[in-house]
Order: C-alpha cells, then sequence, then structure tokens
C-alpha cells in the first residue's frame, strides 16, 4: 500500500485530485453546519471521527485568490475522499474552523526518527553549553590558581 504523506510532486490541483481517486479518496466532502458530509448521504461526521491524511497547498503564481488548500480525509468508519479550500484570506470559514477541531493530522505528526533528532539535537546542546561553563569555570579556577601560586 502506498504511503499517503509521500512527496509525489504534483503540479496542479486536478492532478492531485486525480491521484488521490486512484488513492481511494473517491468521495467529495463538504461542511455544513452541523459537520462534514459528502454528496448521497445525510451521515455527518464530526472533527474527532476525521483523520487528515494528507494536504496540498497550491499557491498562485501572479494572484493570491488562485491559492488553495486540498485535504485528503479519512472518517472513522472508512469512508475517504478530499476537501478543498481556498488558502489564506479567501478560505472559507466553516472549512477553516472544522479543520482546526480535527486531532488527527499524519503528514504533521513527526515520526520516530525525527523526535529523536530533536532531543539528540537538544542533547548535544546541552552538552556543549555545560563544556562551555565548565571550560569557562576551569580557565577562570586555573587563572586564580596561577596568579596565586607567583604571588
Amino acid at each position: 500500500m502506498k504511503k499517503e504523506t509521500s512527496s509525489q510532486k504534483m503540479n496542479t490541483i486536478s492532478e492531485c485530485i486525480n491521484n488521490a481517486i486512484k488513492e481511494g479518496y473517491t468521495r467529495d466532502f463538504f461542511i455544513s453546519s452541523p459537520g462534514l458530509s459528502h454528496n448521497g448521504t445525510e451521515r455527518l461526521y464530526a472533527p474527532e471521527e476525521v483523520i487528515i491524511k494528507n494536504f496540498y497547498r497550491f499557491e498562485g503564481e501572479s494572484d493570491p485568490a488562485d491559492s488553495a488548500i486540498l485535504y485528503l480525509l479519512k472518517t472513522r468508519d472508512g469512508t475517504r475522499g478530499t476537501l478543498l479550500d481556498a488558502y489564506g484570506v479567501y478560505s472559507d470559514e466553516d472549512i477553516a474552523a472544522f479543520i482546526k477541531e480535527v486531532n488527527e493530522i499524519h503528514k504533521n505528526s513527526p515520526g520516530i526518527r525525527t523526535k529523536l533528532s530533536r532531543y539528540i539535537k537538544i542533547g548535544i546542546g546541552a552538552a556543549l553549553a555545560m563544556g562551555a561553563v565548565a571550560g569557562l569555570l576551569y580557565t577562570r579556577r586555573g587563572h586564580a590558581t596561577h596568579k596565586f601560586a607567583m604571588g
């Protein structure tokens, strides 16, 4: 099975949607005031029933109004589909509010490698800082002892 969070380059929204359909994201989701739904059903999904498997941002080269974001969504009952919104100042407030409430976003979830990398960097930074402080203390103590011994 292909990983939904691949970094495959797609230049247009239609390329991205076509690829999503091939991967099984066949429903066109929309937001209504009570929740997320798709055509052909009266079922409404709350934000806690939705997983954002991936998302793609598209920026208009000459016009910011052409900016969009495409979400690949999977619901707890297995329904998969896409949700398209304008990006930036033209975004739909209802979509933005719903997406903000979704807790599970796979594209942004750091993997164990990322977590370890971050902790290793923090550890190295702390060790270097401690070494620098120890070096300063040693140097100061060494100079003080040296001056005292000579005097």
